[in-house]
């Protein structure tokens, strides 16, 4: 088979020392060597110190040619300064035999062990450059080499005189390996890497491409001076290679995998690290999209850079009032009063203006930074509401929990202590959340929500219909509401599939002792409607628009309470006539 061009380049690169090099130090050597027994002879023969200027050639000779060269250029120098060179060139007289015998053996000994000093460097320095540009466990090219071959191609393709070409990079990672690991323990982490390079290497060498491996379970593919469609070919097979499940320790082990191509010059790149970036990039979006493999998309860069940046800003928001509540009222259906209200999360950035909620809470839910968002938005609404109660809005608010938030084991004690220090009783505050938040941990979670209701707290599932749904869970998890999710409540006039599953979630919710908000009303006909369904209350823009507190506060007044939803402790209640007194 003929070598590719990284075989070729990567050939070119471990060459330590060039044949040219090595032809032309075996020229240079003996020439250096006549020079000098030229200068010893001039100046007076081996009696004077010039003679030690021989051991100059010997060394580049050991250099160059390692051990054997060491010692035959010891024993050439030797030789040269030996029985025909005289003691002293103004006398004549000879040198004694002993005497350069015993130099040509220094010689022989100073060449020799400098060259195997410098054969011992060699292989070292050939073992470093191994590591650092190849993976130990599947020895196929790394990163490294990937940066640096993806960067000559480039300079290739943007040369004047080049044809017309292009550089495809695939980028591979496996769906199932993180369990398949944890599962089978690191033992089987060789074998099944190395299983995984020799399919890919099968599907890589017929096409000319170079398979490098990245990190883990990541592996890419280089293809030089091809098409798209020669490209997409050699990505589906890719895939279509690692669907076949491996045998490791006499397990079938099913792995898959996903990819992601990007191309220069057709995506305007110059970096080699960018280029492997983007190929990351669609290959993580074939997987959220639950696709084989993507094509980079421009966009989707421009949005994760924008993602990136919310994420740090939002940061800084926290403790720099941009962040505040809006509320949406919940109304009961058959007094049209006010029966609570649900807190929405608003960020007015300095810069960017409003950013819509959607923008960034899905974004810190998958970091650390949604536990400091959530700390935050309950001290807003803890004080909110006791701005409410003074204004004599006796109701609850309830506020949504992301899911890993209830994975944090201090999470129900640490929203209990803001709760006691805050002085409201716990029915004052509800905490929506939706039916995923069960999916990781249900256990766990569910036990998180017993404590909160049994300190006095009111919980909901939020979006009901559109999660992770299960009867089995429902049953089990202490809950006193369930909302409708807006995308059946909104058009479920004109849609008979939602109106029934609508009316069957508000039927399942009395049978099963909870209130049932629907969310999503927008007009009178789909209010009456819910109405008749025997629906507890609803929000949506047919009743009114989120809204600032103080503007919360008018409505509510001007549209009345439903009595007794949440009153005062009786310390509270007498603390608070005390105080009016």
């Amino acid at each position: 088979m003929a070598p590719t061009p990284f075989s070729t380049w990567s050939h070119a690169r471990s060459q330590g020392i060039a044949g040219g090099w090595r032809l032309a130090g075996a020229a240079a050597v003996p020439l250096l060597m006549a020079l000098v027994a030229l200068i010893v002879y001039e100046t007076g023969g081996t009696s004077t110190a010039y003679l030690n200027f021989i051991l100059i050639p010997v060394l580049l000779g050991a250099a160059l040619f390692g051990l054997w060269g060491g010692l035959a250029f010891g024993l050439l120098a030797g030789l040269l300064l030996g029985p025909f060179m005289p003691l002293d060139t103004a006398t004549g007289a000879a040198q004694p035999a002993l005497n350069w015998l015993t130099r040509t053996g220094i010689y022989i000994v100073l060449g020799g062990f400098s060259g195997w000093l410098f054969d011992t460097l060699r292989r070292h320095s050939e073992r470093l450059l191994e590591q650092a540009y190849n993976n130990p466990v599947t020895g196929l090219p790394n990163r490294e080499s990937l940066e640096q071959y993806a960067r000559q191609l480039m300079h290739q393709a943007d040369a004047p005189q080049a044809a017309a070409t292009r550089v495809f990079v695939i980028s591979l990672q496996m769906d199932n390996y993180p369990d398949s690991i944890g599962a089978l323990g690191f033992a089987a982490e060789r074998p099944l890497l190395r299983s995984i390079a020799e399919r890919l290497q099968a599907v890589a060498e017929p096409a000319g491409a170079t398979v490098f491996h990245i990190h883990d379970d990541h592996f890419a593919l280089i293809l030089p001076h091809r098409s798209r469609k020669e490209t997409l070919a050699v990505t589906r097979a890719a895939i279509e290679c690692l669907q076949t499940p491996f045998e490791v320790f006499e397990i079938p082990v099913y792995l898959g995998a996903h990819a992601g191509v990007s191309s220069f010059p057709f995506h305007e790149q110059d970096e080699p690290t960018r280029l492997l970036t983007k190929a990351w990039m669609a290959m993580h979006e074939a997987s959220h999209s639950g696709r084989r493999y993507r094509s980079y998309n421009r966009r989707s860069n421009e949005h994760s850079l924008y993602t990136v940046e919310l994420l740090g800003e939002l940061q800084s928001a926290l403790d720099d009032g941009q962040l505040s509540l809006h509320y949406q009222p919940k109304v009961n259906l058959a007094s049209d009063q006010v029966m609570g209200l649900e807190a929405l999360l608003r960020w007015e950035h300095p810069v960017r203006g409003r950013i819509a909620p959607d923008r960034f809470i899905p974004s810190a839910e998958r970091t650390g930074l949604i536990h400091s968002l959530t700390d935050r938005v309950l001290d807003l609404a803890l004080a909110d509401i006791a701005r409410l109660r003074v204004e004599g809005l006796d109701m609850p608010v309830s506020v949504n929990i992301s899911a890993r938030n209830f994975l944090d084991p201090g999470f129900a004690d640490h929203l209990l202590e803001k709760v006691r220090v805050s002085g409201l009783p716990p029915c004052a505050l509800e905490l929506e959340f939706t039916e995923t938040a069960l999916m990781a941990d249900p256990d766990e979670v569910i036990r998180a929500l017993r404590r909160l209701t049994e300190a006095g707290l009111e919980l909901a599932i939020d979006d009901f219909g559109t999660g992770y749904s299960s009867l089995a869970y429902l049953k089990r998890m202490p809950v006193t509401t369930l909302k409708i999710d807006q995308a059946f409540v909104r058009q479920m006039l004109e849609h008979p599939v939602d109106e029934q599953i609508t009316r069957a979630s508000i039927s399942l919710a009395r049978d099963l002792g909870l209130k049932v908000v629907a969310e999503g009303a927008e007009d009178a006909a789909t209010l009456a409607r819910l109405r008749d369904y025997g629906c507890n209350a609803a929000q949506g823009y047919g009743i009114a628009r989120p809204m600032p507190l103080d503007a919360i506060i008018a409505w509510a007044h001007d549209r009345g309470l439903v009595p007794g939803l949440c009153p005062e402790t009786d310390e509270r209640a007498a603390l608070k006539r005390a105080n009016n007194r």
